[in-house]
């Protein structure tokens, strides 16, 4: 049995080969096999598929040194492989690892490889991209992918200011409309925001309520009809009093259909997909217990023996 050690080259000013190396040094002093594996820019299932299918190599469980783009990234091959994945948190936002309590410590990773305790939580998809935690259409996904144009390495929340006053000078809200069960809902200007997880940047959750385990996605329209709008959601957001809003539409289904007047921009787990311009159509589906995750060890949890 071994582990594969995944990490991203440009994630986290570089933290996440350092990480990586500290996490393969750990995990061999309980004689684990311990391999590392920087992700590449051709799809995975080119060089991560056969890793993790191999009875030779034998993959025990896949850590991710990088940020969520990098467990999004390899998401739909762990869970073809049936391989647990653990995010060990090294880009800006970590969501994934947020939602786990996992954290940079080895010493937790190596606890909950001996414990080895595997939970199955849902996997999205839009447009047949994969999705962990969230999607969304709208202002914050013209940020991301203004970012993308003029990303050359490591980032932090500070590479989001000029993205963000470009986009807040210059977006313009399309109507929208959503498609759900076979039931068109006309909803006008605003964002759309599909969840998986809870999770969400900087704290602002807008499916606060949403469960990565009940096989269900939930789809949070919020109006804005210009930038300066944006403002009053903020607080709403940060302190989760959003479904307080009568003008807020909320809905759970395993497929939301997501319609736009004119091409609005995609953006999945804070990364840039689809086209340059936007997309006018965009259907949103969900996988139940698709994904294996590794869970952090309980305190007092007995050990079982790791071969």
């Amino acid at each position: 049995m071994s582990i594969a050690i995944l990490f991203n080259p440009v994630s986290g000013s570089g933290r996440a080969l350092k990480q990586a190396q500290l996490v393969k040094a750990g995990l061999e002093l309980d004689g684990v096999q311990a391999m590392l594996v920087a992700t590449e820019t051709r799809g995975t299932e080119y060089w991560l598929d056969p890793l993790l299918r191999s009875k030779k190599k034998a993959v025990r469980a896949l850590a991710v040194c990088g940020g969520d783009g990098a467990v999004r990234l390899v998401a739909r091959s762990a869970a073809s492989a049936g391989v647990p994945i653990w995010h060990v948190p090294c880009g800006t936002e970590n969501l994934f690892a947020r939602a786990f309590g996992m954290r940079r410590d080895v010493q937790q990773l190596r606890a909950a490889l001996r414990t080895m305790r595997v939970r199955q939580v849902d996997l999205g998809s839009a447009n047949h991209e994969p999705f962990v935690l969230m999607g969304s259409m709208g202002v914050d996904a013209r940020v991301v992918h203004a970012l993308a144009k003029i990303r050359r390495g490591p980032i932090s929340h500070l590479s989001y200011l000029a993205p963000v006053m470009e986009c807040l000078r210059a977006w313009k809200a399309p109507h929208l409309a959503w498609e759900i069960a076979g039931e068109r809902e006309e909803l006008g200007q605003g964002i759309v925001v599909v969840g998986n997880f809870r999770e969400y940047g900087v704290r602002l959750n807008p499916a606060a309520r949403a469960d990565h385990t009940d096989g269900l996605l939930d789809a949070i329209f919020l109006p804005v009809r210009s930038p300066i709008a944006l403002l009053r959601w903020i607080p709403l957001l940060r302190f989760g009093l959003q479904q307080h809003c009568s003008d807020m539409r909320e809905r759970r289904a395993r497929q939301v259909r997501v319609i736009a007047s004119e091409r609005e921009a995609l953006q999945l787990d804070g990364d840039a997909v689809g086209h340059h311009q936007g997309e006018l159509d965009v259907t949103f589906r969900v996988q139940p217990s698709a994904l294996p995750v590794l869970l952090p060890s309980p305190k007092g949890a007995k050990s079982s023996v790791f071969r």
